[in-house]
């Protein structure tokens, strides 16, 4: 039996991993660019410690929830430290606009 590794990531998510990068320099500029956005908001920057590690993108409504990770409406740029506390404090996230349930998109 002639066995063939499986591939990380397959081929579909590789081209919208792509898209998803064009998207994300069409509309937020060069990488090297990106501020997060919670910085600019000086009452969640107080409640959410200050910005730490690199900025990505992060979606607001999940993919799991049925989000696109191409819709340039669907992402805040937020950096590690904060996107991790949307991920620990998901109430508190969904209170301050960044995080929606699926039943409200």
């Amino acid at each position: 039996m002639k066995r063939t590794r499986l591939n990380p990531v397959s081929k579909r998510r590789q081209r919208l991993n792509a898209e998803r990068r064009e998207m994300l320099e069409l509309n937020f500029g060069p990488r090297e660019a990106w501020v997060c956005e919670v910085e600019a908001r000086p009452i969640m920057a107080v409640m959410m410690g200050g910005c730490y590690g690199e900025v990505n993108g992060h979606e607001i409504l999940k993919r799991s929830q049925g989000g696109s990770i191409t819709d340039p409406r669907n992402i805040l740029m937020l950096c590690n430290r904060h996107n991790s506390w949307v991920e620990d404090y998901p109430e508190d996230a969904h209170r301050l606009g960044l995080m929606i349930h699926r039943w409200e998109a």
